[in-house]
């Protein structure tokens, strides 16, 4: 067994004991690379199901091809596909500069989806080298 297929056991073993410890998880799908992976794991970890939602916390600021690709493979892969919308940007303080203005309305998105659907915990694909907060941890995150 290579480190590839290591660390693709190791992450089907945690989706499986996850999902089975905690109650109301959920996995977030940014439609990027990290959490597009992410499924695919899901799938082989449940052999071809996602028995979980599958959330989009939606920017709209996507292109037209990325939602394509998700309607399709959401239907396509029968998931539980939740889309929320992240609150306009006028509703974010302004005196925050551009980008960060930003990341706070797709925090604020994640957040209400959080409390809408009452979720415990929630899968996501960040990788620890392209995400400098995430450098120390391994698994968990206790945000």
């Amino acid at each position: 067994m290579d480190r590839l297929d290591q660390l693709e056991s190791q992450s089907i073993f945690i989706f499986r004991e996850a999902f089975n410890r905690i109650e109301n998880i959920a996995m977030l799908w940014s439609l990027g690379k990290d959490s597009n992976v992410m499924i695919w794991l899901a799938r082989k970890a449940f052999f071809g199901h996602v028995p979980f939602p599958v959330m989009h916390v939606d920017t709209e600021k996507k292109f037209p091809e990325m939602y394509d690709f998700r309607d399709r493979y959401a239907a396509e892969w029968n998931l539980n596909f939740i889309r929320e919308l992240c609150p306009p940007i006028e509703e974010i303080d302004d005196t925050l500069p551009p980008a960060a203005r930003s990341a706070a309305r797709k925090t604020a998105g994640l957040k209400k989806a959080i409390e809408k659907y009452k979720f415990n915990a929630l899968f996501a694909g960040i990788r620890r080298d392209e995400e400098a907060t995430r450098a120390k941890e391994r698994v968990f995150s206790p945000r």
